[in-house]
């Protein structure tokens, strides 16, 4: 039954109640005159026509007060109908909307009544809709580019393999020399391959909180620095020189020292392959900031454009839209899992020298907890 009929019939049952209790008052009257006058209707006998018109002249103000109270109770109950329907119509256009996939739609309810919560509330879902519906176009686009990345980066290994091995099996590779370099390049490409599987796993795993990582308090610069010593001359030897500059003391976070590992190789691996000069140079630093530590490595190379500083973190994505560049696309994005998992954050920004630094952010223990 809609909203107007229950309405209606509401009104009707108000109306019949009036009579009934005027129908009650005035059989309760009439007993109370029976029990003191002994009589229904004192001085029966001398009822006249005239009293009896003179009776009916006295139901009339009832009558007319029965009328009167049903027209003000409608015109009251009409106005309650359409203060009730008028913001059903925006709440019916809106569901409409959203429907049609028209998660944009909002209502603009100004009124302060019962239904202001119930707009904001639509308002709410319908911005929670268009939000995880923007996510979840992201992350197809994400899984598409992920699953060409893939196939792109599994392929050209594969397509060495087997141009080297057939190299070999149509002879080729005719001499003992070039079949020793042809059996190299297999071996090369075959651990490329290796490694993207690997990255791939390792990527899978993290991405679905299925991975261990063993948080204990360390002494991050001291880390960060011992890391960084033990790989500086290989890849001095790569063309990437590697400058530590000086760092604050007693800095204490939780943190897998084994997997920042990870973390620090795999950005030093992103500035050696996308370098542009024979000589790369690549400057580490680290800085107190409030409740959290800074650590900033700040390259040399081409950088990127200024949108593109997010997508770095992004799985199989390369600045390179050719692809030509060496590397899996997936060092960052595993580095940002890693230092997400452990409480900290990672981001690019363009420095005003040039070049590209990746900074990671962790939150420093507090000092009671030292």
């Amino acid at each position: 039954m809609t909203i107007k009929r229950q309405i209606f019939f509401s009104n009707i049952r108000m109306i019949l109640v009036i009579i009934g209790g005027s129908i009650l008052v005035a059989s309760a009257v009439s007993v109370t005159v029976y029990i003191f006058s002994g009589s229904w209707f004192p001085n029966y006998g001398n009822f006249t026509e005239h009293e009896g018109i003179n009776g009916l002249r006295r139901l009339f103000p009832w009558a007319l007060f029965i009328i009167i109270v049903g027209i003000i109770n409608n015109l009251f109950a009409i106005r309650l109908t359409n203060r009730i329907l008028k913001p059903l119509g925006p709440l019916s256009e809106g569901v409409e909307q959203i429907r049609n996939n028209n998660y944009a739609y909002r209502i603009d309810y100004q009124k302060d009544d019962e239904f202001r919560p119930v707009c904001e509330a639509f308002n709410e879902m319908a911005a929670r809709l268009e939000t995880s519906t923007a996510q979840r176009q992201q992350e197809e686009a994400n899984r598409r580019e992920l699953f060409a990345g893939i196939s792109h980066d599994l392929r050209t290994p594969l397509t060495s393999i087997k141009g080297y091995l057939e190299g070999i099996e149509t002879g080729v590779a005719s001499t003992p020399e070039m079949r020793k370099e042809y059996f190299s390049t297999i071996t090369r490409k075959t651990a490329e391959l290796e490694h993207i599987i690997e990255q791939l796993f390792l990527f899978s795993k993290l991405d679905m909180d299925e991975f261990p990582i063993n948080m204990r308090k360390v002494d991050i610069v001291r880390s960060v620095s011992d890391i960084i010593e033990d790989t500086i001359s290989e890849y001095a030897v790569r063309g990437l020189a590697i400058q530590l500059a000086e760092m604050p003391d007693g800095a204490f976070v939780l943190a897998d020292t084994l997997w920042l590992r990870n973390v620090i190789i795999n950005i030093f691996e992103n500035s050696a392959t996308y370098k542009t000069k024979e000589q790369g140079q690549m400057q580490v630093s680290a800085n107190l900031l409030n409740d959290f530590i800074l650590f900033n490595f700040v390259d040399d190379g081409p950088g990127v454009q200024a949108d593109k500083l997010a997508k770095l973190f992004d799985v199989f994505y390369r600045t390179d839209p050719s692809r030509n560049k060496k590397g899996s696309g997936l060092g960052l994005a595993i580095s940002a899992k890693i230092i997400e998992r452990m409480g900290g954050s990672i981001f690019a920004q363009l420095p005003t020298s040039g070049g590209l630094a990746i900074v990671i952010k962790m939150p420093l223990l507090p000092v009671e907890n030292l």
